[in-house]
C-alpha cells in the first residue's frame, strides 16, 4: 500500500508526507503548502488502491480461466485411459465388451488399437478351441458308445464289469477336460443371487453329509453357469474324501467370500499351488482309489480367476482342506 500511494502522491504533489502504521485503519496524511502544511486522516480501506484491484483482478481471472481450461484439458485426456482401464478390467472378468472405440491422444489410442486386436485374437483363440473340442467329443464319444453296446454281449460278467469300469473312466476324463478346455466358453453375465444359487446346489447333495451357513440374501454380477459349475466341482472334491462338509457364504465391501471347508485327510501345504494345475495329481492321501483326472479344481480355479477373483486352500478348522473362494462385487 506504502509503495502504491507514495507513486500516485508523487504525481500531484512534491511534497509530501504519510504514516500508515501509527494509526490502525487510519492513514495520516499531510501535504505541505507555503506556510504550512494540510493533515488529513483517511481510513485505509478508502484508500485501497484501485489499480492494485485492476491488477489484481487482471491475474486472477486469466488464473481461473487456465486452470479451468487446464482441468477440462485432463478430463478428456483421462477419460479415454479409464475407459480402456474399464475395458480390460471387464474382459479380465470374461464379460462381454461393446465395440470398443478408442480415442484421446495418439498414443492413448494406439493403445486402444492393440488392446482390441488382442481381444478380438484371443477371443478367436478360444472359438477356434471350442469348436475343435466338439469335433473331438463327437469322434470319441461315438466309438465309446459302439464299445458300450458291444460289452453286453460279453458273458463274462468280471471281464465285463473291468471294461465297463474303463469306458465309464474315459468317458468321465473325456468330460472334465471338455469342462475345463470350454470354461472360458461365450456365456453371457447377468445378475443372478448367489445365496439362492448355492441353497438348490446343496440341496443335489441331500445325501451326504453338508451343513451351510447362509445367513444372507447375496446378489453377484457373472456367469451364472459356470459358477455353479465352479461350486458343483468344489463340493464333489471335498466329498469325495470327507464324512463332514461345511459350506459358508458371507461378503465383505469388495468380495463375496465361499469357504468350503471338510475333514477329510487335508492336503500338505506344498501342494496347494500345484493342484490347481491342470491334470495334476497329489498322492494317494487324498486321491486314495477314487478316480480323478485332476481337472475339478483346475476348471474351478479358471472360471473363479475369469471372474476377476480369486482361489486360496488353508487349513480347515474340521482338520481337513479349506477352499476360500472371492469374487469381487
Amino acid at each position: 500500500m506504502d509503495r502504491t500511494l507514495r507513486r500516485e502522491l508523487k504525481t500531484h504533489f512534491v511534497n509530501y508526507w504519510f504514516d500508515t502504521t501509527s494509526i490502525k485503519e487510519i492513514i495520516d496524511l499531510r501535504i505541505k503548502y507555503s506556510n504550512g502544511y494540510f493533515q488529513f486522516f483517511v481510513p485505509k480501506n478508502r484508500v485501497t488502491n484501485s489499480s492494485a484491484r485492476i491488477f489484481a483482478l487482471w491475474i486472477t481471472l486469466p488464473a481461473i480461466l487456465l486452470i479451468a481450461i487446464a482441468l477440462i484439458f485432463l478430463k478428456n485426456q483421462t477419460r479415454p485411459i479409464i475407459n480402456l482401464a474399464k475395458a480390460s478390467a471387464k474382459f479380465g472378468r470374461g464379460e462381454d465388451i461393446d465395440e470398443f472405440r478408442p480415442s484421446g491422444a495418439l498414443e492413448i489410442r494406439q493403445a486402444g488399437y492393440e488392446f482390441d486386436r488382442m481381444r478380438k485374437r484371443i477371443m478367436r483363440h478360444l472359438n477356434q478351441r471350442s469348436e475343435m473340442l466338439s469335433g473331438i467329443s463327437h469322434d470319441l464319444r461315438t466309438p465309446l458308445t459302439r464299445i458300450k453296446l458291444q460289452l453286453a454281449f460279453i458273458k463274462d460278467e468280471q471281464i465285463s464289469k473291468k471294461l465297463s469300469d474303463d469306458v465309464q473312466e474315459m468317458e468321465k476324463m473325456l468330460n472334465e477336460y471338455l469342462q475345463f478346455a470350454s470354461a472360458g466358453s461365450a456365456e453371457k453375465s447377468e445378475k443372478f443371487n448367489l445365496s439362492d444359487l448355492i441353497k438348490n446346489i446343496i440341496k443335489k447333495y441331500e445325501n451326504h453329509n453338508i451343513a451351510s451357513e447362509i445367513n444372507e440374501s447375496i446378489v453377484m454380477h457373472g456367469r451364472k453357469n459356470l459358477i455353479t459349475r465352479c461350486i458343483n466341482n468344489l463340493i464333489e472334491n471335498s466329498i469325495k474324501y470327507a464324512k463332514k462338509v461345511h459350506i459358508q457364504l458371507s461378503k465383505t465391501n469388495n468380495n463375496n467370500i465361499i469357504i468350503i471347508d471338510d475333514d477329510g485327510p487335508g492336503i500338505d501345504e506344498k501342494e496347494y499351488d500345484n493342484v490347481f494345475k491342470p491334470f495334476y495329481k497329489i498322492d494317494k492321501s487324498r486321491g486314495g482309489a477314487k478316480s480323478s483326472v485332476g481337472l475339478g479344481l483346475s476348471i474351478a480355479s479358471d472360471i473363479v480367476r475369469s471372474h476377476g477373483g480369486n482361489i486360496i486352500l488353508e487349513k480347515s478348522p474340521h482338520e481337513g482342506l479349506r477352499v476360500k473362494v472371492f469374487f469381487p462385487f
